[in-house]
């Protein structure tokens, strides 16, 4: 008897060791994987995105029950893409930029991670490979966002188109940021911050009364989600270009800059960094930002105090 236990009992302390583990420190989250967006008009969309922002289209999916177009996705650079929902079959209500989704090194390990942390949502009983053969699960955030963790894989057509379909007229090579709404800052700080191990790296305010936006940087990366505490600051998804005047140029030479119809105004944000906003077919803000300040001086971040909870 004694023989048959004692596995067992060693088992048992080395499952619990793990889940110990899991609780106390998350797997390695490497950055921005895709942001998704949604689209009334598909073909208007995607050709704001491929003939305007110069990002070529790296193939579209069907929804396997019917086989109607579920999305289109364009390459930023090997590791991101933009996804491009047709939003046809997805609930009215849900906010245009649909899903922030990141790469992690390991999905199943950050999913027993949640698991043991004591997450709250529904969580997926494993992780699964989708139509790409990259592996991974979605949850939701506080406000309701789709988060999605993908892990690449070998077979994956992540991996396997590498340095496939990067157009040389692309405006950008690097999501840097997207915009998430916090209607309550501290259930989104602890989603992002205690379970996914995110650390804030800078806030921002609109008028100085009350903060405006929280950066929440992912892991060793330099890609961020900002929290936004107002209802004035939309949800965006943000493009590092080199030099914004030589972008705000590359864009109005294109052909579809007529199309486009609005003018482009280059100018300096509360954090002193050239930046400009470009719309979408959908009123989706798609912001252009040099990855410096203006003087090369960090700005040091806001103390205002928080809006009150509830406000909207």
């Amino acid at each position: 008897m004694r023989s048959r236990l004692f596995p067992l009992a060693v088992l048992f302390s080395l499952t619990a060791a793990a889940v110990a583990r899991a609780a106390e420190k998350p797997p390695r989250i490497l950055g921005i994987s895709h942001v998704a967006v949604k689209a009334s008009d598909e073909e208007k969309s995607v050709a704001f995105y491929r003939d305007f922002l110069g990002f070529a289209e790296q193939g579209r999916l069907n929804y396997t029950n019917d086989g109607s177009l579920m999305l289109a996705f364009m390459k930023v650079n090997d590791d991101q893409q933009i996804e491009i929902f047709d939003a046809s079959k997805l609930k009215p209500e849900s906010d245009k930029l649909y899903q922030i989704a990141l790469q992690v090194e390991d999905a199943e390990a950050l999913r027993a991670h949640l698991a043991a942390s004591g997450y709250q949502g529904r969580l997926p009983k494993a992780v699964s490979k989708g139509q790409l053969k990259n592996a991974g699960f979605t949850v939701k955030d506080p406000h309701g966002y789709t988060i999605e963790f993908v892990q690449y894989t070998p077979e994956g057509r992540t991996m396997q188109e590498k340095g496939k379909f990067l157009s040389d007229a692309h405006i950008s090579d690097h999501i840097i940021h997207a915009g998430a709404v916090a209607d309550d800052f501290e259930a989104s700080a602890h989603f992002f911050r205690d379970l996914l191990g995110f650390k804030e790296s800078w806030r921002g305010t609109v008028d100085g009364k009350v903060l405006s936006w929280v950066h929440m940087r992912m892991g060793e990366s330099r890609d961020f989600v900002e929290l936004m505490l107002e209802a004035t600051v939309k949800p965006h998804f943000c493009l590092e270009v080199p030099d914004i005047a030589k972008a705000k140029e590359k864009l109005e030479k294109t052909a579809y800059f007529k199309t486009y119809g609005k003018p482009i105004e280059a100018r300096t944000g509360k954090n002193r960094k050239r930046q400009l906003n470009l719309f979408d077919p959908e009123g989706i803000r798609v912001e252009l930002m040099e990855p410096n300040t203006v003087d090369g001086q960090p700005v040091p971040p806001s103390d205002a105090p928080l809006p009150k909870r509830g406000k909207k």
